[in-house]
Order: C-alpha cells, then structure tokens, then sequence
C-alpha cells in the first residue's frame, strides 16, 4: 500500500468542494438561451424554471455542417448502390448471356454427334455390303459426317 501525502489529499479534496459548488453557478450559463423568468407570457410556453429554446448561431453552424455532411454520405451511398446493382446487373446478363453460348454449343455438339453415329452406321451398311460381294459399295466412298448434320 503507497502513501500518499496528506498535502495531496487535502488539496484534491478543496478542488472537489470548489468544482461541486461551482457546477451549478456554471449550468445554464449560454447567453442565448434565455431564462424563464416566470412571467406570464413566458409560462405560456416554457415551465418556471425551465430554459427557454433560443437560436445559437455557433450551434446552427454546426447542425448545418453536420446536416450537410449527412446529406454528402447519404448522395454516396446513393452512388454506391446504383454501381453495385449496375455491376450485379451486368453479372446476370454475363451468366445468361455465357448459359445461352453453353446451350448452343451443346446443342452443336450433340449434332455433330448424332451426324458421326448416323455417318457410321451408314459406312457399317456400306462394309457389310461390301463384304457381301457388292462392288459399287466397295468403290463409293466413306459416308461423310458433314453430310448427316
């Protein structure tokens, strides 16, 4: 345990008295919040006791910086959001637009396919044929894919 000096004490002690009779002579001290002073016109808005809404131009200052700041945030934001949907925007089109060549690749590669079976099942005929002892389907010439598609 360390000891402090009874001068330290003593003397935050006679700060901590001043500063607590002190805050209430400094409440309410801002000379364009004008006091009710109980007269009947000002109790007709404001309670006795109560500190009546006055216009402080320092304050409006900056309530209007603060306001416009807001408004300054709020236009990016604004901003943002439309280039975020543009590029989400785009992405889809990109995706369907990417789906749509898939699908028509397979589609022509499914064609080619069915052309080559048909090509070669016609050359199958065309050998069995020739196997048979038929010249003219010895001398034709292979089945061409191209001519199946």
């Amino acid at each position: 345990m360390t000891r402090v000096p009874l001068a330290l004490l003593s003397g935050g002690a006679l700060f901590a008295a001043a500063a607590s009779l002190m805050a209430p002579a400094l409440a309410q001290t801002d000379p364009h919040q004008p006091a009710n002073d109980g007269s009947a016109a000002a109790s007709q808005t404001v309670p006795p006791g109560s500190v009546a809404p006055g216009v402080d131009p320092g304050t409006s200052s900056a309530n209007a910086g603060v306001n416009a700041s807001i408004q300054s945030v709020h236009a990016q934001n604004a901003a943002n959001r439309a280039a975020y949907d543009a590029d989400m925007n785009a992405y889809d089109a990109a995706m369907r637009a990417h789906g749509r060549a898939v699908a028509r690749q397979d589609a022509h590669y499914a064609r080619q396919q069915r052309a080559y079976a048909d090509a070669m099942e016609a050359w199958r005929i065309q050998d069995a044929a020739c196997r048979r002892g038929k010249t003219k389907a010895c001398k034709a010439p292979a089945p061409d894919p191209a001519d199946y598609y």
